[in-house]
């Protein structure tokens, strides 16, 4: 096996824990939203444990290992890698500027549980899919001349935040005056 070959092991490696977290992540808050009990504040607590001891350190090992690849096996900055990049920046800004403040919010006692609780889902719909196109785009390498594949993937992930949009304000009372 070659140095080069490692890489990309370590790298697909992590991007499948990576991706399977925030895949089991969904399911499990999708779950627990249908529950009557308090499966939700369960899931809350096995995010905020998992979040910080999978879902952050695969993320990072899949982008530190790809940079290695790419650096290793002398790709440049081709269009894949530089959206590759770019998800990597929208789940990690997702996570530290929005997760992990709704995770606090959704904790019994906090504030606007419910709420958070609504956003946490849709929010996780707009990351997998950024996640899943990600593994898309890794796996076909468009370059700027694949217009028609950019074109579905930007309309994927527009219909994503669309319906994450939309299912986030479902379900809103207004606050009393």
């Amino acid at each position: 096996m070659t140095h080069y070959q490692l890489w990309v092991f370590l790298h697909v490696a992590s991007v499948i824990v990576w991706v399977g977290v925030g895949t089991t992540l969904v399911l499990a808050t999708l779950y627990a939203q249908r529950a009557a009990d308090q499966t939700l504040e369960t899931v809350s607590g096995f995010a905020g444990w998992l979040g910080p001891r999978v879902f952050a350190p695969s993320s990072l090992a899949a982008f530190g290992f790809g940079i290695v690849a790419v650096r290793s096996g002398h790709w440049g900055s081709p269009l894949w890698v530089r959206l590759g990049v770019g998800a990597y920046a929208v789940s990690f800004l997702l996570n530290v500027a929005v997760r992990l403040p709704l995770l606090r919010r959704a904790r019994p006692g906090g504030t606007a549980a419910a709420g958070a609780a609504r956003l946490l889902r849709s929010l996780a719909l707009v990351e997998l899919t950024v996640l899943y196109l990600t593994v898309a785009d890794m796996v076909a390498k468009p370059t700027g001349a694949d217009s028609g594949a950019l074109a579905v993937g930007g309309a994927i992930l527009a219909v994503a935040v669309v319906a994450a949009t939309a299912l986030a304000t479902i379900g809103r009372h207004p606050e009393p005056a």
